[in-house]
C-alpha cells in the first residue's frame, strides 16, 4: 500500500456488508457490525468487491476509510440510518422513481440519475448527509425525498 497513514491512528478493524464498488459521489458503507458511514467529500475510484475488509483511520478531526487491495481511501463520517426493504421487484432508477419500504414510508428519487439493476425486494439504507438524505441499494447511491 502507497498510501501515507503517518499522523493517522487505526480505530476499526472491520469489514463492508455485502458488495463494494469503490468511492464516489455520496456512497454509503455499512460494515458487518452495523456502523454506517459516508463518503463525506467527493472522490471518484471504481472497483469492485464482495464484502472486503477495511480499515478506518482517524488523525483527531477527520476519518479515512481505506479498503483492502485498493491504493487509495475515502474520507467519511458516520451517521445513523433508516434500513428497510423495497416492496415488491427493484428496477434501479430512471429520473423521479418512487422506493415503496416494508416500514410504511415511501421515498423518491431526488437527483436525476439513471442506473438499472435489478433486484427482488433488497434492503434499502437511507442516511441524512447534511439537508438532504442519500438511499443505497446493493451499494449503489441515489439522493432521495421523502413523500410518506
Amino acid at each position: 500500500m502507497n498510501i501515507d497513514l503517518s499522523g493517522w491512528n487505526l480505530i476499526k478493524d472491520g469489514q463492508i456488508e455485502g458488495d463494494f464498488e469503490g468511492f464516489d459521489d455520496e456512497m454509503i458503507f455499512e460494515l458487518t457490525d452495523g456502523s454506517i458511514y459516508y463518503q463525506s467529500n467527493y472522490k471518484y475510484n471504481y472497483s469492485y468487491s464482495y464484502r472486503p475488509n477495511v480499515k478506518i483511520y482517524s488523525n483527531g478531526y477527520s476519518k479515512i476509510l481505506v479498503v483492502e487491495g485498493l491504493d487509495d481511501y475515502a474520507e467519511i463520517t458516520e451517521t445513523t440510518s433508516i434500513k428497510s426493504k423495497i416492496i415488491n421487484d427493484f428496477k434501479g432508477w430512471s429520473g423521479d422513481t418512487i422506493f415503496e419500504l416494508q416500514n410504511g414510508q415511501i421515498w423518491q428519487q431526488d437527483r436525476y440519475k439513471y442506473k438499472y439493476f435489478y433486484a427482488y425486494r433488497p434492503t434499502a439504507i437511507i442516511v441524512k448527509i447534511g439537508s438532504h438524505y442519500v438511499m443505497t441499494v446493493k451499494g449503489k447511491s441515489i439522493r432521495v425525498k421523502k413523500l410518506k
